[in-house]
């Protein structure tokens, strides 16, 4: 039995050692570290896996444990060794590792990984990190909530333990376990509420936040996401009506829409196959708003103001049309994507552990009903007010109430999309607002996210390595003033 052990210990080793090799140093390997499970002979720049165990519940620290899975990137040329880049990805739910992974082998990786190290990590029930919370899709949403809740908790799992705050004090050890002094975090949508809220716990770890399209949920999350997509739309028929061949061919679009929708929930329009009532129609619009990564984010505002010009004049013909083109740029019939291996899957589980203990419970019906009668958009965007049936299944458990605020001091870069569909494109400004050391930088028709988690197009391209410059500036001085004149100058056709 020693015999095997001994073997066991030396095939890690030797597995480690090959995964390092042309990478990370080989020797002085950490208690931590593990063999990479991917290629990384392919890196473009040197890699170290590790995987680091702590306790679910931290107040049980003898029960069960999980293991959040991480990857180190070194620099070529790294001006602080222990003040490294702290990637936080968005969802709740996605995960970093997969995207780290591809990017690791892509040319881009030179040109975010520069003068520091980058740490990234699936956060807990995400990616590789172990418990996972995906949960198989089911064809009744109810079903599938219940199914995964059940198969979890027979595995021992507590839904209750996979929120922020249980994120922030797994960063916390992480950082120990690597003898970093300060990192910089870098929280993408809502990997910026976690990078507040570890700022706002653990202080004295924290050097620098950039903040990239920031999820901060202070006030309603859903009313906020639509007032969100309001106020780009809203910026979109503004660019239309001072747009001489877009005002000629679309006049007076925002009042035709807005005044359609109210008729549209009425009596809904008929375009193919599909039935759009006012809701249905804005949850497309909005869905398209977002990066996609195929077709480009310039097309897609320019099918959506078809899309809506179409709706106001009831012509489902048209409507359906459009649809179906933007289908065949995106390639949604027609691109065979590789299927996503088990720890590139979106979590279902742990994005309701954290919307069921740190949203949903603090709706508001009166938040609801004014938002409601506020607008025609914010009518047929916000859902109908009630206890959310998928959080009374899943048993997340409630937030402390200081998660949900914004206040956080410390030196902070704020990157805010003008076109950004979502609440983080509103919460940006009042990050700046309230606190003395923010700097927010807009980025001139922008969508969500600077450094979404994918690999770069050529339409983005710029944008993201101007981001990229920006938060190597600030990093170095935290407090001294940029020159944001690389995010105004991505221009936008509104009509083909």
């Amino acid at each position: 039995m020693q015999k095997l052990a001994l073997l066991l210990i030396l095939l890690a080793s030797t597995t480690a050692t090959a995964c390092a090799q042309g990478n990370a140093p080989s020797t002085d390997r950490r208690p931590w570290q593990v063999a990479c499970p991917f290629d990384s002979s392919k890196a473009l720049l040197p890699v170290t896996c590790g995987r680091l165990k702590v306790p679910e519940n931290p107040e049980n620290p003898g029960g069960r444990a999980v293991e959040v899975a991480f990857m180190l990137v070194k620099a070529p040329r790294s001006i602080d060794q222990n003040g490294p880049m702290v990637y936080l990805n968005g969802g709740p739910g996605q995960n970093s590792l997969y995207w780290a992974e591809q990017l690791i082998t892509h040319p881009h990786v030179r040109d975010m990984v520069v003068d520091r190290d980058w740490i990234f990590f699936d956060q807990r029930g995400t990616g590789r990190s172990s418990p996972s919370l995906y949960c198989a899709n089911e064809s009744d949403w109810l079903t599938q909530v219940k199914k995964c809740h059940d198969q979890l908790v027979a595995q021992g799992v507590d839904p209750s333990q996979y929120n922020s705050n249980r994120i922030v004090r797994d960063m916390e050890a992480l950082r120990s376990a690597l003898g970093v002094r300060r990192w910089n975090l870098w929280g993408l949508s809502y990997g910026a509420r976690v990078a507040v809220i570890a700022a706002r716990t653990y202080p004295a770890s924290i050097r620098s936040v950039i903040l990239d399209a920031g999820g901060i949920p202070e006030g309603q999350e859903l009313v906020e996401d639509a007032r969100g997509t309001e106020v780009a739309l809203t910026r979109i028929f503004s660019k239309c009506a001072t747009d001489t061949a877009c005002n000629r061919a679309y006049p007076q679009l925002r009042s035709r829409f807005t005044a359609a929708l109210s008729q549209l929930r009425q009596e809904p329009l008929q375009a193919g196959d599909r039935r759009y009532d006012d809701r249905a129609l804005l949850r497309f619009i909005r869905g398209w708003l977002y990066p996609r990564g195929y077709s480009t984010f310039e097309a897609r505002i320019q099918s959506l103001v078809t899309v809506m010009d179409a709706a106001a004049r009831r012509d489902g013909p048209a409507l359906d049309a459009t649809r179906q083109r933007m289908r065949v740029e995106e390639g949604i019939d027609t691109r065979r994507d590789p299927p996503l291996p088990d720890h590139g899957r979106y979590s279902i589980g742990q994005n309701l552990s954290v919307y069921c203990n740190e949203s949903e419970p603090f709706r508001s019906a009166e938040e609801y009903q004014r938002a409601a009668a506020r607008s025609e958009i914010l009518r047929a965007l916000v859902p109908p007010f009630g206890t959310d049936s998928a959080c009374a299944l899943w048993g997340a458990g409630r937030a402390d109430t200081t998660v949900r605020t914004i206040v956080y001091d410390g030196p902070q870069l704020v990157f805010t999309g003008e076109l950004d569909a979502s609440s983080s494109g509103i919460k940006g400004y009042q990050i700046a607002m309230f606190n003395a050391n923010a700097q927010q930088i807009v980025f001139r028709n922008g969508m969500h996210g600077q450094l979404p988690s994918s690999l770069p197009t050529a339409e983005d391209i710029d944008y993201r390595n101007c981001a990229l410059r920006l938060a190597r500036a600030f990093v170095a001085d935290p407090r001294g003033r940029l020159d944001s004149s690389c995010a105004e100058t991505r221009r936008l056709r509104l009509v083909r």
